[in-house]
């Protein structure tokens, strides 16, 4: 009986790690696979859309989702989510787009996604050393910063009138692609090396698949936790300033919905809210088919009630997915018991 246990302990861990590396690879085709069937499908309905000028639009648009999404599928590997994220994004915009009337850009870069890295760090503190969770924290912090947002803009628009060369960053093109697609790639490389390659991305990973085992190990969950929120405001602070080079004028009713953005493309993309692991390149997908159906129902002239039902239609097939990839790792570790 003792061997048959240790066996299956022994076992049990290299099952879930297979199982979970199969569900990760066959999503990530299968959101591209997707991805081509809404693409071939939009530029056959939608006139216009198989366009250089559409398609790097579209590009754009994913990018900026992308960006977030990729510091998202951190937390939610964690176990976890940031819902603050789209009023993380909203006042970095404003913060970029006030500072660029006082200093050049790359100081105001730095104080925009050092306003999203100390909110994030504040979220984390909050959730790590006051024991709260954090679907509480962000969502409280979502209100907050959104108050902060209106209260420095007092409700007005703020327009970028000087450094007008920092609409490149939005504009500018590398080998005739955008410059967010490459701002994107850069953050997914960092990312990617963060959690494949170092403690840092392990043991995120490990404390949203066994907590306790993640203490008992030695893991500072404290720390962990508070780096991840810190990354995910970086990230989101990095979309804000994509985003106020893209529309060169701001306000606090931008970011709106959001989250919820960032959370089904890291879910769509095969991230599962259960944690324990995390898949960047499919969350990359996610955020460009996101973007592609919402540039075909723009060119449909979809009104904007139905574009927010794909968009609740795409989060609950997310969350299918989800569930039947939990039952499906289950299911792998029983036949390998």
């Amino acid at each position: 009986m003792s061997n048959g246990v240790a066996s299956h302990n022994i076992r049990s861990p290299l099952g879930l790690a297979h199982a979970t590396r199969l569900v990760q690879v066959a999503e990530s085709l299968g959101v591209f696979v997707l991805l081509a069937i809404v693409v071939t499908t939009a530029s056959i309905i939608a006139p216009g859309f198989f366009t250089y000028t559409n398609l790097t639009n579209t590009l754009i648009a994913a990018s900026i989702t992308a960006v977030t999404g990729l510091g998202m599928t951190f937390a939610i590997a964690m176990g976890g989510f940031d819902l603050s994220v789209g009023s993380v994004q909203v006042l970095t915009a404003i913060v970029v787009a006030s500072l660029l009337s006082v200093v050049g850009p790359p100081l105001a870069i730095l104080g925009a996604v050092l306003t999203g890295l100390a909110i994030g760090l504040l979220n984390g503190v909050l959730i790590s050393k006051l024991r709260l969770p954090a679907f509480v924290v962000t969502f409280g912090m979502m209100s907050v910063i959104r108050g902060v947002a209106l209260l420095v803009t007092q409700g007005q628009s703020v327009m970028i009138t000087k450094h007008v060369e920092f609409g490149l960053l939005n504009n500018g093109k590398i080998l005739w692609l955008p410059v967010p697609f490459f701002i994107m790639a850069i953050v997914f490389a960092i990312l990617s090396i963060l959690l494949k390659n170092t403690a840092f991305g392990r043991h995120a990973c490990a404390i949203g698949g066994n907590r306790a085992a993640a203490i008992v190990s030695g893991v500072n969950i404290d720390r962990v936790t508070i780096a991840v929120f810190g990354l995910v405001g970086v990230t989101a602070a990095i979309s804000g300033v994509m985003l106020a080079s893209q529309l060169m004028i701001v306000d606090a009713t931008l970011g709106t919905g959001f989250e919820l953005q960032a959370i089904t493309i890291s879910v769509l993309g095969g991230t599962s809210l259960s944690g324990g692991h995390g898949n960047l390149i499919g969350t990359v997908f996610a955020a460009i088919l996101l973007a592609t159906i919402a540039s075909a129902l723009n060119i449909l002239k979809v009104i904007s009630f139905y574009q927010y039902l794909a968009m609740g239609a795409l989060l609950i097939f997310a969350l299918a997915i989800d569930t039947a990839r939990r039952a499906f790792i289950a299911k792998s570790l029983l036949s390998r018991s």
